[in-house]
């Protein structure tokens, strides 16, 4: 009788084991990836998965300090793929925190914009493989500045008392500490403590204006009529304009500051064909346009962008002008005169 049990067992996991197998592929294959939030939509790995059989888990950073700490202190032990942006890619090699990637594997390779190629940060492209640019901009409420009395053509604009807390602004040190730099005549990539320190007095005039820093979705306070400018990524923007036709975008005397965020594989990896895989895969023009249709970044795919849309390619948040990113100052490398940075930005938000 036992035997017959037994027996009987065994015939229904090989049978469940057989049907299992039907349909959608499943390998146990994982990709374990570190990105920024609200980047790339979910359709995108579900349709990974369902080609390759490779299940993406994703974990989300609000920015580029938040993953630098997280990967010193051991990450690259638990991630395959990083999100980084250009000024963080080069000390990331010299802190061997990234491994050279196979570009060879990398059929759609050449859909990236050869702008976006070859960066003084990694000059042959070894280390890091484009992804999509971010371009800070001002976003304002048409109606709700109106209201205030409120123009602004100029950073010092920000300081009008009448946005006393009116204003969303990214919660990411370089972005924020380089406009007040900007709007008082400096390199916004200056290493000199003094000029970094000096930005203090500016950045304490805008915070009164703050209502919240926010880099997961500042788009949400945009969209909703809660504030009355933004200090955003140009990806919340469109966003932000598409939800709402009271969003607009202004470019101020000023140049914006612009970063370029790059794919780079972990030091300890562990599923590097999977990672070559996934790169390969978003560079698809297809797939491309689907990220971008939800999350409408600055395209480096030229055969993507060759396929998009009017609500992308008319969104001035979404596809902005060239002329702009032209302008645009990219945010560099400072080295140990972060700390100074950080310790302003934290002096800011904390008075």
């Amino acid at each position: 009788m036992k035997r017959n049990i037994i027996a009987l067992f065994v015939t229904a996991v090989l049978l469940t084991t057989l049907f299992s197998g039907c349909g959608k592929k499943e390998s146990g294959e994982k990709l374990y990836l570190y990105n920024w939030t609200e980047y790339i939509p979910q359709e995108v790995y579900d349709a990974f998965e369902e080609e390759t059989g490779i299940k993406v888990i994703e974990s989300t950073f609000s920015s580029n300090e938040e993953m630098l700490a997280k990967l010193t202190a051991g990450g690259s032990d638990q991630y395959d793929l990083v999100m980084a942006s250009n000024y963080v890619v080069e000390a990331m090699i010299k802190q061997e925190l990234i491994q050279p990637i196979h570009k060879e594997k990398l059929e759609n390779l050449g859909n990236i914009s050869s702008t976006a190629m070859n960066q003084d940060f990694d000059p042959d492209n070894q280390y890091s493989i484009p992804f999509m640019s971010t371009i800070t901009v001002i976003a304002v409420n048409r109606e709700k500045c109106k209201d205030l009395g409120i123009e602004i053509h100029t950073f010092n604009d920000l300081l009008n008392p009448a946005l006393e807390n009116n204003i969303v602004a990214v919660d990411d040190v370089r972005e924020i500490v380089g406009i007040a730099l900007k709007a008082q005549g400096q390199d916004s990539n200056t290493c000199d403590q003094a000029v970094v320190e000096a930005s203090l007095s500016w950045l304490l005039e805008l915070q009164p204006n703050i209502k919240a820093y926010d880099s997961d979705s500042p788009k949400t306070l945009l969209a909703a009529n809660d504030v009355a400018v933004g200090i955003v990524y140009n990806t919340d923007a469109g966003m932000a304009i598409k939800e709402n036709p009271d969003i607009d975008v202004i470019f101020t005397e000023e140049p914006c500051q612009i970063s370029m965020d790059n794919y780079v594989m972990s030091a300890n990896a562990k599923n590097v064909e999977n990672a070559e895989k996934f790169l390969d895969f978003i560079h698809r023009p297809e797939i491309y346009k689907m990220m971008l249709d939800e999350f409408p970044s600055v395209c480096l795919n030229d055969a993507a962008l060759a396929i998009m849309d009017g609500e992308y390619l008319d969104n001035p948040g979404s596809n902005v002008d060239a002329s702009e990113i032209a302008r645009a100052t990219l945010i560099e490398e400072v080295g140990d005169a972060v700390v100074w940075y950080d310790e302003v930005f934290t002096k800011m938000k904390t008075n």
